[in-house]
């Protein structure tokens, strides 16, 4: 009915009557027709026999304890939400004055299990809940501390001064050990030691000091050596952690972080890490993919061990939006999924093996009176930050995450290099017994486009197709993601057409 009347209209549109004055002298003048502008073409390539990225991370999300914590419907949601989601990581950050009272007059920790069940369970309750549901659900976790313990200082001790001060290493060691060998919680794979360490905010007075390098690898180097004292050898340090805001050529500094403990810690490290907030025009320009592809090649070059190692963003997002008190309001908008799609693409054609978006809640961090918004939605009401269902750029992560699962091969696609703002990623994988292989178009530009998919090396079989355009992005009636319209037959040998308007995305997810 609707493509009816399109046509109709533009017939219409196309018959021109004569027009005569008011004397009836000659026709008046027709005013011109501005020609609509035709879609680009573009054929893109999957071939499944070539591997860019031979085991993937996958795409993860920043899962920390809350300010305000959900309970009832709210947690019930948040859990079903993830379940559709299948994030193929977390991210928990917290801080070691959780779980630590203090030292006694010996200087040995005094820990919250040590005084009962209950004392841990009223200290650690949210960390306990995200942790049964990580192990249910078999989903690794990256813990980390967000910075050295300076409030432990007791009058028995002095206060923990620096990322160096080895009794850091140990009671994050300890903790490990109880969260792990105690309690069970085997999904616990990465430590994070120090967010972000190149970053003024995460020093006294915001100010890094000269040997701040020197002060953080040696927290790594003693960290290293306590898990192993405590049998803890199947935990990964990720480092450096690096904030970056820019690709290489205006942001080397931040990026010297990672080039420095590649140099000098490659022993000590087990994931590599590095956290981009980036801008729409890094995004859409692929200065993302080419840093990325530069930084895999240093890691490479450094690192004997690196084709081992998971590279990973540890933390994800745009900068585009932010505000000064830590909220960036684009998280509610369209256009945010779109770049978030593009920005996890780069990632995976840029050689890295995956990326975690920042974040998953807002009522997890508070900034000022204010929480901040960076969430796929926000479960705590405050002034400024009202309740929301799911925003939209859950769609195109929560898809990424699906189809592009921890394990899954990334494949070569090839074609539309040309087309600013275009993005093309395929992946192949196995979900019960079934193989896949999932194809993900981004039209970051404001052209519209006719894009051809073809793989040799696919044939025949069952096609089921999303799509996140402003225009419509089908979801059923809790807002998740479902596809547009049914599975089809396809022969993928012979090509599959895509319609793109501009600033969208779509997944193709293919089984013989």
């Amino acid at each position: 009915m609707k493509m009816g009347c399109r046509i109709l209209c533009v017939l219409a549109s196309a018959i021109v009557f004569p027009a005569f004055g008011c004397n009836g002298g000659s026709p008046a003048a027709t005013p011109p027709v501005t020609p609509t502008p035709q879609p680009t073409n573009i054929a893109v390539v999957v071939d499944t026999t070539t591997k860019i990225v031979p085991s993937f991370t996958g795409f993860g999300v920043q899962w920390d304890p809350y300010s305000y914590p959900p309970s009832g419907a709210d947690w019930t949601t948040t859990l079903a939400r993830l379940s559709y989601m299948r994030p193929s990581f977390f991210r928990m950050m917290s801080s070691a004055t959780d779980y630590c009272l203090g030292f006694d007059e010996g200087g040995t920790p005094i820990y919250v299990w040590q005084q009962g069940d209950a004392v841990a369970r009223q200290h650690l309750s949210q960390v306990f809940r995200m942790l049964d549901y990580a192990q249910a659900n078999n989903i690794p976790v990256i813990l980390g501390e967000w910075a050295w313990p300076s409030g432990l200082a007791t009058p028995a001790a002095s206060a923990i001064a620096g990322p160096d001060d080895p009794r850091w290493a140990r009671i994050v060691s300890d903790y490990l050990h109880y969260l792990i060998t105690v309690k069970g919680y085997t999904v616990i794979k990465y430590y994070n030691l120090l967010n972000e360490p190149n970053g003024d905010w995460m020093w006294p007075n915001n100010t890094v000091p000269a040997n701040a390098f020197s002060l953080w690898s040696t927290g790594i180097e003693n960290l290293r050596a306590d898990l192993n004292s405590q049998q803890l050898t199947s935990v990964s340090i990720i480092g450096p952690d690096n904030a970056c805001f820019g690709p290489l050529q205006s942001d080397s500094g931040n990026w010297n972080w990672l080039n420095q403990t590649a140099q000098s810690l490659p022993g000590n490290i087990g994931v590599w890490d590095a956290h981009w907030y980036a801008w729409a025009a890094d995004v859409q320009s692929d200065a993302v993919e080419q840093t990325l592809r530069a930084e895999a090649g240093m890691l490479s070059s450094t690192d004997p061990h690196a084709a081992t190692k998971p590279r990973i963003l540890g933390e994800a997002g745009m900068l585009d939006g932010k505000n000064s008190n830590d909220q960036n309001p684009n998280v509610q908008t369209f256009q945010y999924g779109v770049w978030m799609a593009d920005l996890g693409a780069q990632v995976a054609r840029g050689g890295w093996t995956g990326a975690s978006a920042w974040d998953l809640d807002d009522a997890m961090h508070s900034s000022g009176n204010s929480l901040k918004m960076w969430g796929f939605w926000n479960t705590y009401s405050a002034p400024g930050d009202p309740v929301q269902g799911i925003r939209p750029w859950f769609y195109t992560w929560s898809l990424m995450s699906r189809l592009f699962p921890q394990g899954a091969a990334i494949v070569k696609t090839s074609g539309g290099a040309s087309q600013t703002g275009f993005r093309s990623v395929a992946s192949a994988f196995t979900s019960n017994a079934q193989a896949n292989t999932a194809v993900m178009l981004v039209n970051d530009a404001d052209t519209a486009l006719n894009v051809t998919v073809t793989a040799a090396s696919l044939g025949a079989g069952s096609l089921t197709e999303y799509r996140y355009f402003a225009t419509g992005a089908p979801t059923d009636s809790n807002g998740l993601p479902i596809p547009e319209g049914g599975s089809t037959k396809v022969d993928f040998t012979a090509g599959v057409a895509v319609n793109m308007a501009s600033r969208g995305v779509v997944f193709l997810v293919f089984h013989p």
